[in-house]
């Protein structure tokens, strides 16, 4: 307020932030989605100055009488930013002129959602409420067409009140609702098929735990049985051991959504949209393969087959992926990955809670033992990354993160003679988790320690809060100590991530990480000490990204071709494995950017989550298919593949 006044009717002004008192707010319920703003430095409320409804009525402080003229609704305007709208002329809180000088004066105007009339709840010190409100209760979708669904739940609780409700869908946010609505319509698109599921979130921005996840599947706005044409012109070019296929597109009544591809008879790849082409790599040299393609629809009708071209491939591999060798399958998800000195892999089954041994040679798998005190989310937790000690032959800690009943968590155990023995030695608990963005990968670097990447927790604002475990890479000491040389002296390293899942160190000692965006792209990130990357103001490139010290990606994808789980660098060579764009992208690094992206096993393997070098200069890949956005034991179909890498 001007001149710090204590006193009723001093007007509200804007001011550089310093934390003071005066600056300082609390949101007290007055009911039906409505708070009151307490000053921290007066105790004084905030007021439209004689509760007047016209336009450029000064905003001023006066004693808390619980009047409409001192309550304000929060309309989210996205990116944890809020418009704060009186419940009694239904007009926002507005800085006068749009004006960005100290001292000018808060004034209310028609809600424009512009930017003078957007929001940030910043939390300052210990916050006056950390209490999260409980799970949304009963959620149930009706009304469900072919371009909209109703989401409908019963109410959270909260020892403040709910401020609103953000609906997702598979991990992706949809569209948030104030605290008082039960039921919203959402766009929706034919086809689809999701999970949807909301949360509950209070004006200090604490976020409840998801409700459970409501699957539908979207039908089609109109029947369809006419199939594709066949596609034509189809032709075949080897190179070593990689052939190129390249053909004319079909044609459909509606429209053709994609392509798919098989080689000898046997499905190997599919192309969505209109890509017209497919690289089929790690082929073996010498040898006769005939091609076909088929076009699909939206509504699964399937073209005839186009003509099927032959091609002989070369002598010898010339490209970057050689081979592909399935190893094992599993009936659990394989999240983490890591292969002992002595030639064996370690890998997590995230939802039986478990780690598996595998002999590369025979593909035989073995329990080595449970993670005591693992939980699932009913989406994406569990028994996430793991790690091994640099020394791990004189010293054999395994390190592990995973999801509890309450929080993520990084622990250590012993493995010796071929088991996991002792309790886990706790490393670092207090890490948010939710139904989705949990993180979970574990890298130790050159320098010996141990990066943590973590989820935002499905609350975009613990990203940007150092005192919070949530949305960073993190730092620890292998012991679980903080290195006196991090950034904010905590385990945080970086942060402004939102769900980050792929850590990897490249020959000049960077740090190179993988996100997961909301609904427009993901990222690859390297890692600076201390810096900001962004989320939730940014995602990729777009939004507020030009805000200063955010550090840009060195490379975005659509989310379409994307969701990348799990990186792995091979001779400065970097491999991202991605799960909706179910294709390895690799890259090469040059200095501290990215050059000639390339694109492998395109729907071949079906979505790949975890990408990790192997001992010999190879690739370990595993894929995640089913059962992998809930968290029922053994529900899945996965395999583990060997890559050999060319030159």
């Amino acid at each position: 307020m001007y001149n710090r006044a204590t006193s009723d009717g001093a007007r509200i002004t804007q001011w550089t932030r310093n934390n003071g008192a005066w600056q300082q707010w609390q949101f007290v319920s007055s009911g039906d989605g409505f708070y009151r703003l307490r000053s921290r430095h007066s105790g004084k409320v905030l007021t439209i100055r004689g509760s007047a409804t016209t336009n450029l009525a000064t905003v001023v402080q006066s004693t808390d009488q619980n009047s409409t003229g001192q309550q304000f609704r929060l309309a989210d305007s996205g990116d944890g930013y809020v418009r704060l709208i009186n419940r009694n002329s239904g007009r926002a809180v507005d800085v006068r002129n749009s004006s960005t000088a100290n001292g000018a004066d808060v004034v209310q105007y028609t809600d424009l959602r512009r930017t003078s009339q957007i929001w940030q709840l910043a939390p300052v010190g210990t916050a006056t409420d950390t209490v999260a409100p409980t799970v949304p209760g009963s959620a149930r979708v009706t009304e469900l067409t072919c371009t909209s669904v109703r989401l409908s739940w019963t109410a959270s609780s909260d020892n403040v009140g709910v401020a609103f409700y953000d609906i997702y869908h598979d991990g992706q946010q949809m569209t948030s609702v104030p605290g008082t609505t039960l039921s919203t319509v959402l766009t929706a698109t034919p086809g689809a098929q999701w999970g949807l599921y909301v949360n509950a979130r209070d004006a200090a921005g604490n976020v409840s735990q998801a409700s459970a996840t409501v699957p539908i599947t979207v039908p089609q706005c109109q029947a369809d049985t006419e199939p594709p044409t066949a596609p034509t012109d189809l032709s075949a070019t080897a190179a070593g051991t990689t052939v190129t296929l390249r053909w004319a597109a079909a044609t459909d009544n509606v429209a053709v959504t994609g392509y798919e591809i098989t080689r000898d008879g046997v499905p190997v790849g599919s192309t969505t949209g209109g890509t017209t082409t497919f690289i089929d790599s790690g082929l073996a040299p010498g040898t006769r393969y005939e091609y076909q393609v088929v076009a699909r629809d939206a509504q699964g009708n399937r073209s005839t087959s186009s003509a099927a071209p032959a091609v002989t491939t070369g002598a010898a591999c010339t490209s970057a992926i050689c081979t592909v060798t399935e190893v094992t399958r599993d009936t659990d998800v394989p999240w983490g990955l890591t292969q002992l000195p002595s030639g064996d892999v370690l890998y997590s089954r995230r939802d039986v809670f478990e780690i598996a041994r595998l002999d590369p040679a025979t593909g035989a798998t073995t329990s080595i033992g449970q993670v005591p005190g693992a939980a699932g989310t009913d989406g994406e937790g569990g028994v996430l990354g793991l790690e091994i000690a640099p020394d791990f032959n004189a010293d054999p800690w395994l390190y592990i993160m995973h999801t509890t009943a309450t929080d993520n968590r990084v622990v250590r155990m012993r493995y010796t003679g071929g088991v996991l023995s002792g309790s886990p030695q706790v490393l670092l608990t207090g890490i948010p988790r939710n139904k989705y963005h949990n993180g979970g990968r574990l890298r130790f670097g050159p320098d010996g320690k141990l990066y943590i990447s973590t989820g935002d927790g499905q609350n975009g604002e613990w990203a940007q809060d150092l005192a919070n475990l949530a949305g960073k890479v993190l730092r620890i000491n292998p012991d679980g100590s903080i290195p006196a040389d991090n950034p904010f002296g905590n385990a945080v390293w970086s942060y402004g991530h939102r769900n980050p899942q792929g850590l990897a160190f490249d020959s000049r000692g960077q740090l190179w990480e993988q996100e997961f965006g909301n609904s427009v792209m993901d990222e690859t990130n390297l890692i600076v000490r201390g810096g900001n990357y962004g989320w939730p103001r940014c995602e990729g490139t777009t939004g507020n990204c030009a805000e200063p010290g955010f550090v840009a990606p060195k490379q975005t994808y659509p989310v379409a071709a994307g969701s990348c789980s799990g990186i792995a660098i091979v001779r400065d060579a970097l491999f991202i494995a991605c799960l909706r764009g179910a294709r390895l992208y690799r890259a090469q690094i040059s200095g501290s950017g990215l050059t000639g992206l390339q694109q492998f096993l395109s729907g071949t393997y079906g979505r790949l989550r975890t990408v990790e070098p192997s001992i010999d200069g190879g690739l370990w890949l595993t894929t995640s298919t089913r059962g992998d956005k809930d968290s029922v034991p053994n529900n899945s179909d996965e395999r583990v593949f060997k890559i050999t890498l060319g030159s």
